[in-house]
């Protein structure tokens, strides 16, 4: 239905969350054989992305998770299909880091939450399935846990900021003092 070169035993999913630009992070989740594998999930601090870029996010983040690949860490396992939550803009933006980097082996898809799109390298229009369709449930499933995985992350991240204090800056000042 998809047209992919590979059989998706190992299926990785992208996903950026942020509110208003800060505290950005991105997520990874895999699923191997369509069951979660939890032990393999990572988390993605975006450091170079000014502001609310999901396009910029997304190619950091996939410039250091291929990296890793490409060095041969073994925490980073090769995937067969690497689906980015988003459209055909965010397809696109990864598209470019893919060809940046050579890599022409794994399949690339992008799943746009409002209408289920699927969109595929090298075709303009998006491939929509029915809503009971099996493969568009494996998708849908993937794509919610990334987008989960990323929002936990992401609110963590906040929470931690929100409580900190600028006394937590001066050497010496432990948390007794600082309550007072």
């Amino acid at each position: 239905k998809l047209s992919l070169k590979n059989f998706p035993k190992r299926m990785e999913c992208y996903d950026i969350s942020n509110v208003s630009g800060t505290d950005s992070v991105g997520s990874m989740v895999v699923f191997i054989n369509g069951v979660p594998e939890r032990t393999e999930y990572r988390r993605f601090k975006i450091k170079t992305v000014e502001g609310a870029n999901d396009y910029k996010s997304h190619q950091e983040m996939m410039k250091r998770r291929l990296d890793k690949l490409l060095e041969g860490d073994e925490k980073f396992s090769k995937p067969d299909l690497m689906i980015i939550d988003g459209g055909k803009g965010q397809l696109s933006s990864v598209l470019e880091i893919f060809r940046e980097k050579g890599i022409e082996d794994i399949d690339l898809i992008a799943l746009a939450e409002r209408e289920e799109e699927i969109f595929l390298v090298g075709k303009s229009e998006p491939v929509v399935l029915e809503k009971r369709d099996y493969c568009l449930k494996m998708l849908q499933r993937i794509r919610d846990e990334a987008h989960r995985f990323a929002i936990t992350y992401h609110r963590s991240l906040r929470s931690k900021r929100a409580l900190s204090s600028v006394l937590d800056g001066v050497l010496g000042l432990g948390k007794a003092k600082k309550k007072l």
